[in-house]
């Protein structure tokens, strides 16, 4: 929409940038109305958000039909460069990329914004891996009514279905977009392709993700249904935050180390891998159902001796079916289900018919194996009476740091501070961690599976804006040499802090600054006077 410049403000000596936007090149009255009311209501929008991971807008004007955005200057490239690259960056990183754009685009819902554009392009990343997100110009405000009917605003392969769909959009729209990005940043690809937009769009409504495990056979099934979550049709059915999706996607990573992203390229030239199918659990289970009929081909051979390799064979099945029924019996652990309704339909008739056909039958030799048949019946109840024991499964928690607060399922369950042991449920569990100066850790964990959860609280944090006239002075926190100079954006731990501006020749100011959570601070200091 315009040219965006580096460039320098005179009055504190700050670099910024300035994006610069022509509308009076635009000659309907009512498109350059529009275009004029998005650019202003990306500067309310984003205005209102500081915070360390969202670009920070300065101020707006208008002058000769051109429309001139101030905001911070970011020194570094964006997601969707860094995803073009040949060699994919360190995948640590990039989950520290998709952490912190998780708690920006968190920290804009909870002031009531929605971006409606989150992208690889509007994730800015500085030089020391900083994502800050940009271009809140079709941001939405949940108090104001933006709909219009037949428009559609935001990038076609990152939009949630309910926006194409053209209803109402909540903060679980951005999550949708973040998934794509995430599953992008995996595997390569996006989810959804299509070589004409209505098929694209109808794929984003109504047919669901590839699985990320085919696109990129390093990942696991875990991980892609954390993705698979995130990229529900349903918003309902997706996470309770960005925050908790992430965390999500985060824990599964770190459960299986040896993952590793993909390039865009990589899906597209990797050789086809046919995944294994799962093994099925319970075929062991079926297979006893039909042994009330195995003897019927023992008695085959009387009435047609011919069939011998026919013969051959059944008994070779009724061997085999018959060793995995006496397995599970002498195991003590087959499904009692099964086996508690088969003896009574064995114990009829068929049972004292088959015992003269009984010794023809190899592998079970003995004729009088007619009592194993009450033996299911003292195995069955163990199991339904131990039920409500096995239900309850002990899990460890702890965090890093310990002492927090740790709330399982909205308060059901009694709290308890890390490290902390605890009885529960096999299931679903949410929990959510909160120590003071520390943000608050959401997780969602099932049980028996993760038996063991870590929990890595962040530190607060807040940015503190610092410059001096002239530039290039040397900065100091808390007496600790700052690797940037002026001008400079600072990322501090919330809390009161000490910055010290240096200049050779024209001597040292300080200022003592207390960090909120989320908030900007500036510090200007003016050598010239010196």
């Amino acid at each position: 929409m315009g040219v965006v410049y580096e460039a320098q403000d005179p009055a504190i000596g700050r670099t910024v940038a300035v994006k610069s936007i022509r509308i009076g090149e635009i000659s309907d009255p009512r498109e350059r109305q529009r275009i004029q009311d998005r650019i202003f209501r990306e500067a309310q929008s984003a205005g209102v958000l500081s915070h360390p991971h969202i670009v920070t807008i300065y101020d707006i004007q208008e002058v000769d039909n051109i429309v001139y955005i101030f905001m911070e200057y970011i020194d570094g490239s964006t997601l969707e460069k860094l995803l073009l690259d040949e060699t994919p960056p360190d995948k640590n990183l990039l989950l520290t990329l998709l952490r912190q754009t998780a708690a920006a685009i968190d920290f804009a819902h909870s002031k009531g914004i929605i971006h409606r554009d989150i992208k690889p392009a509007n994730v800015m990343v500085r030089q020391d891996w900083t994502a800050k997100i940009a271009d809140f110009g079709i941001a939405k405000t949940q108090s104001q009514s933006l709909t219009q009917t037949g428009l559609v605003v935001g990038t076609p392969n990152y939009m949630s279905p309910e926006q194409i769909q053209g209803k109402a959009v909540d903060g679980r729209a951005d999550q949708f977009s973040l998934g794509v990005i995430a599953y992008e940043v995996l595997t390569g690809e996006k989810p959804f392709v299509a070589d004409t937009l209505p098929t694209l769009l109808f794929k984003l409504v109504s047919e669901p993700a590839v699985p990320a495990v085919r696109l990129n056979p390093t990942l696991t099934p875990a991980i892609d249904a954390v993705l698979q979550k995130a990229l529900s049709k349903d918003p309902a059915q997706r996470w309770e935050s960005c925050s908790a999706f992430i965390a999500a996607l985060e824990q599964q990573c770190g459960r299986h180390p040896r993952w590793t992203p993909q390039t865009r390229s990589q899906a597209l030239n990797a050789a086809t891998t046919i995944v294994p199918a799962p093994p099925v659990a319970p075929a062991p289970a079926a297979m006893p159902t039909p042994a009330p009929a195995t003897p019927t081909p023992a008695a085959a051979p009387k009435a047609q001796p011919n069939r011998t390799p026919l013969f051959a064979a059944a008994g070779l099945a009724a061997a085999l079916v018959l060793a995995i029924g006496l397995w599970q019996l002498t195991k003590g652990a087959g499904p009692a289900p099964v086996q508690e309704t088969a003896p009574p339909a064995s114990a009829n008739i068929p049972t004292e018919t088959k015992t003269s056909a009984e010794p023809v039958t190899p592998p079970p030799p003995k004729a009088n194996d007619a009592p194993p048949t009450p033996k299911p019946t003292p195995v069955s109840p163990q199991p339904t009476s131990s039920t409500p024991a096995a239900n309850l499964v002990a899990v460890s928690i702890r965090s890093t740091p310990p002492g927090a607060k740790i709330l399982i399922d909205d308060g059901k369950v009694e709290p308890c501070t890390t490290p902390c042991n605890l009885e529960l449920p096999a299931g679903r569990h949410v929990l959510l961690a909160q120590l003071e100066k520390y943000e608050t850790a959401n997780r969602i964990f099932m049980l028996p599976a993760e038996a063991q959860v870590n929990i890595n609280l962040r530190r607060e944090t807040g940015t503190v804006a610092v410059s001096s006239n002239p530039p290039g002075a040397q900065i100091l926190v808390d007496g600790v040499e700052h690797p940037d100079k002026t001008p400079a954006i600072l990322t501090l731990p919330t809390g009161r802090h000490k910055i010290t501006v240096t200049l050779p020749g024209r001597g040292e100011k300080s200022r003592d600054v207390n960090v909120e959570d989320g908030a900007q601070l500036d510090y200007s200091v003016n050598f010239s006077g010196n």
